[in-house]
């Protein structure tokens, strides 16, 4: 009797061992059972009856009527049927919190990369800005170089008709006396005044720029 106990014993050792390792053996196919629940919709408050369609897991159904272990209800489509209500709960499933964890997650980080792309973009908008303020700069010192170099040329005719008014009471008209000087003058005056106006004009312009980037932040719109 006890021979044939331990025998017994024995086998079944054996057997559990063999099984086990045919449970973790890593060369063979290993597949998960499904989560997903199909919940039949019948026609009738009874499981023989007409199946309409294949419920999905997470689906939310309108309850409209309760009668016994079944419930009549209404789909998100609109279609109405019958339903087991051991299989209904309360609460959101765990696969729609996880959809909807997801769906958290990647909507964060589509934000964190639009505010990355939004840094990138002021960051440039900053560095034009500095090149901006230079160019100005270098513009505003021109231009006082422009402007002293017309005073110096205006106190050159102030002092020159002065001579020519102390020289003859009775000469030319003062605007003749200025022709005259103009002739006289002009391979130095005319590149001055074209330097005067080529740098008023690219000084408005740059301000306005300045202005019109600061106001659409950076967006160059032209």
């Amino acid at each position: 009797m006890l021979y044939r106990i331990f025998l017994g014993l024995t086998l079944l050792i054996s057997c559990t061992s063999v099984l086990a390792q045919d449970a973790v053996d890593p060369d063979k196919d290993q597949q998960y059972v499904t989560d997903q629940l199909r919940l039949s919709l019948y026609a009738q408050a009874d499981s023989g009856s007409q199946v309409i369609k294949l419920l999905q897991s997470g689906d939310l159904l309108a309850i409209e009527q309760i009668q016994g272990p079944y419930a009549f209800v209404t789909t998100p489509e609109g279609t109405t049927g019958w339903v087991k209500r051991g299989f209904l709960v309360t609460s959101p499933t765990s696969n729609i919190l996880l959809r909807e964890e997801r769906k958290k997650v990647a909507d964060l980080a589509a934000e964190i990369e639009k505010l990355g792309n939004s840094k990138v973009v002021i960051d440039q908008y900053e560095k034009d800005m500095d090149k901006l303020v230079e160019q100005v700069d270098a513009l505003e010192s021109e231009k006082q170089k422009a402007n002293q170099s017309v005073a110096e040329l205006e106190q050159e005719l102030e002092e020159k008709q002065q001579e020519l008014d102390r020289k003859d009471e009775d000469s030319a008209p003062a605007l003749l006396v200025l022709m005259d000087i103009f002739r006289k003058y002009w391979e130095i005056l005319v590149p001055i005044i074209l330097v005067i106006v080529l740098v008023s004009y690219l000084f408005s312009k740059a301000i306005i720029e300045a202005r019109i980037k600061s106001k659409f932040h950076g967006i160059k719109i032209w």
